[in-house]
This record gives C-alpha cells, sequence and structure tokens, in this order.
C-alpha cells in the first residue's frame, strides 16, 4: 500500500498550501488521481481492497489536517514540522526508496508505483494549476472588453455555492459533482449496527453501514436548519415528492407552500429525524452538494436520496457529528 502520508505532506507544504481551499484542491486531485488507476487495473481489485486503499489515503489526509499547523503564509511552523525514520521530509528531495512509499507486495502494492507516479504528477503539478487560476482572475483590459461585448451565456446558479431558487429544477443529480461526492462504497469502520446512517457534516458525507466494514457513501450539503444537529436520531416517517414550507425569512418572496414536484428545495425524497425539525432530503439544486447551504438541513442530489429511501425504513438509526 502507498504510504500517502509522506506523499501528500510532501504536496501540501508547497507555497501557498496554507489556503485551506488550495489544500482541498491537492486532496481531491489526489482521490480522483487513485481512484481513475484502482478502476483501470484488470482483473478489477476487489472491493475490500479498493475501499482499504480510499481509507488510507482520507487517514493520511486527516493525519496531515490534525498534525500540521499552518501559518497565514502556508508555510509550517518551526515546532509542527514532522520526522519520521527517513530524517527530516521537509529538507532534501526525497525518493519512493528512501521514503518508503511502498509496503508489503500485495497486487494492488505492486501497482503503487504507477499510483504514485500519477499522484506525484497532478499533487507537483497543483501550485502551477493554482497559479493559472489566480492569473486568470486578473484579465487584461482587452480580454474584459471582450467578455463585456461577448452574448450573454444564460446562468442557472443564484448563488457561488450552488443554490437555485426554490421552483427551479437543476436536474437529479450533478454531472460534473466531484468523484468523492458520488454515491459509492467505501471501507469504514464503526461501532454501529447494519442499516445505520452516519452523517459526518464537516466531510459533507452521509454514510449506511453495510456489513464487513464497508458503507456506501453519499456526497451531502449542510443547511443552516442542522447547523447544530448531533448526536443520536431516528427515521420518524419517509416521504415521496413531500411538499416544502418555506422559512419565515423567504414568505414574502415565496407562496406560503410549494408542492411536490421538480423544483421543490426538499427533492424527490425525505427522511424526517425524530426531533420534529431536522430532515435529510433530495433537492433542486445538485451543484450545492460538498457545501454549506443557507437554508434546508442535510441534502442529497435526488438520484442519491431516491437511492438512500429505498433502503432504509422507519426507525432507523442516525447518527450526526
Amino acid at each position: 500500500m502507498v504510504d500517502y502520508y509522506s506523499l501528500l505532506l510532501r504536496a501540501v507544504t508547497a507555497p501557498g498550501a496554507g489556503d485551506a481551499q488550495w489544500r482541498r484542491g491537492i486532496y481531491d486531485r489526489a482521490r480522483r488521481m487513485l481512484a481513475s488507476r484502482l478502476r483501470s487495473l484488470r482483473p478489477p481489485p476487489p472491493l475490500s481492497e479498493i475501499a482499504a486503499e480510499e481509507s488510507a489515503l482520507e487517514a493520511a489526509i486527516e493525519r496531515i489536517e490534525s498534525e500540521l499547523s499552518w501559518t497565514e503564509h502556508g508555510t509550517i511552523a518551526p515546532d509542527a514540522r514532522t520526522h519520521d525514520r527517513f530524517g527530516d521530509i521537509g529538507s532534501e528531495p526525497w525518493t519512493a526508496r528512501e521514503q518508503g512509499l511502498i509496503a508489503a507486495p500485495s497486487r494492488l502494492s505492486r501497482a503503487g508505483w504507477t499510483i504514485v507516479a500519477v499522484l506525484a504528477a497532478a499533487l507537483g503539478a497543483g501550485g502551477y494549476v493554482a497559479w493559472i487560476e489566480m492569473a486568470q482572475k486578473s484579465s487584461p483590459p482587452q480580454q474584459a472588453e471582450a467578455q463585456r461585448t461577448s452574448p450573454p451565456v444564460r446562468a442557472v446558479n443564484t448563488a457561488s455555492n450552488g443554490e437555485l431558487a426554490p421552483g427551479v429544477d437543476g436536474g437529479n443529480s450533478d454531472p460534473d459533482m466531484a468523484y468523492v461526492f458520488r454515491r459509492q462504497p467505501t471501507f469504514y469502520r464503526t461501532l454501529q449496527p447494519v442499516g445505520t446512517i452516519i452523517v459526518d457534516k464537516p466531510q459533507h458525507y452521509l454514510y449506511l453501514i453495510e456489513p464487513n466494514n464497508v458503507a456506501l457513501r453519499y456526497g451531502i450539503a449542510v443547511g443552516r436548519d442542522c447547523a447544530d444537529l448531533v448526536g443520536l436520531r431516528h427515521v420518524a416517517s419517509m416521504a415521496e415528492w413531500p411538499p416544502w414550507q418555506p422559512p419565515p425569512d423567504l414568505l414574502k418572496r415565496i407562496p406560503a407552500m410549494m408542492p411536490g414536484g421538480p423544483g421543490n428545495p426538499l427533492g424527490a425524497r425525505l427522511l424526517a429525524l425524530d426531533d420534529g425539525a431536522s430532515r435529510i432530503n433530495g433537492t433542486n439544486a445538485p451543484k450545492t452538494i460538498g457545501n454549506a447551504v443557507s437554508f434546508g438541513c442535510i441534502r442529497l442530489v435526488n438520484d442519491d436520496i431516491v437511492d438512500l429511501y429505498n433502503r432504509v425504513k422507519v426507525s432507523t438509526p442516525v447518527v450526526v457529528y
């Protein structure tokens, strides 16, 4: 198995890594590269091995974020520099052999060199890509003028987080959704029983626990109504294409009740929790997945909430953290 910790640590200690959004982009590219490599292996590896590799990468990301103290300028604080048995990993160029990137042999480990090479190329280019993106934000006057005179493009989103106005149907899924937020089985070790729903609000994931340390993972958006939701709940009721009652601050612009159907902010399905206020539901704005949103609770794209709805029942436990 690849030593993702050493690999990612080297990447995110580059200039600019102190910006959380910049580092998140690095992590997302690493996830996509790993997933692409694993899918290309022939014959396909067992699900448990794929889940183990993905879990190792996620563990490395969590360890890096918890161990390093990022300064305002994106460098590592002197007391947070990390050492291992190979010495200071932030000083001299290192190689896979020096850092022990390949562990005990297995079919996935033999493919490790390719995975490392792909990840290293993607991560090594992270700083350059970030620089290009920043440069593009400062358009020269001629380019800005060309943009103003170009034919207008119809904008669907009404907010930077992908939010859509109630009544506007954004579809049942987002074709541009990042791979990490797409519905997929993943390795997940927990003491919660099979069939439990676990909501990880900080990471924007919802897990449905399955046997053998596997969970079905869904990407979610977290609304303001559930900002303080935590602990154990249960599914109290379930509904298909539920009507939506706008919150008080939207009542001046929206009718008092919106019937269920495409464009309804509650989406195709609803799982109401037993606290009487919280819910897991679909959405009319699939591009909000992975973001915090202004209203609502726990959102999934309609394709995912329908899938989850068909797998659970009333009284299903829901653990939120």
